[in-house]
């Protein structure tokens, strides 16, 4: 009887442990979603013969906040954006989030090449959109 008994505990303790780490990692996931902490950056690439420019907008969490951007080469078709924030420590500011502006250049081949991104040292989710140069046609 003190065998069963001892097990039914154990069983409880480790079913509650278990519940409870699934509501915190489906609580989590779905405070992201609704959020919209998981919704990927749009970049856009403007192909050129060997060039791209990209550019897009990032939110940081302050409107003192301001960011910079550098390419760094992974590999042969693979880059990184790595996206770097500071924060103006002359001015107080209100945390909401402001949009900040950003543009990169890269050479590399039009096709073929890959994009990953980092904010502050930390993977977030980006779609590169390519598009051709607008050209002006005079007639």
């Amino acid at each position: 009887m003190g065998a069963l008994f001892s097990r039914m505990i154990w069983f409880f303790v480790v079913t509650s442990l278990l519940s409870y780490a699934t509501f915190l990692i489906v609580g989590n996931i779905a405070h992201a979603q609704a959020s919209g902490k998981n919704l990927p950056v749009v970049i856009r690439d403007e192909l050129g013969t060997g060039v791209h420019h990209l550019s897009g907008m990032i939110m940081v969490p302050t409107p003192c906040d301001q960011i910079s951007v550098r390419t760094e080469k992974t590999s042969d078709t693979a880059f990184t954006l790595v996206f770097r924030t500071w924060h103006e420590p002359s001015a107080q500011c209100a945390k909401e989030e402001t949009p900040r502006y950003f543009r990169a250049m890269l050479f590399a081949p039009s096709t073929g090449v890959t994009f990953i991104a980092t904010l502050d040292g930390a993977g977030f989710p980006i779609v590169v959109m390519p598009v051709l140069p607008s050209r002006i046609v005079f007639e």
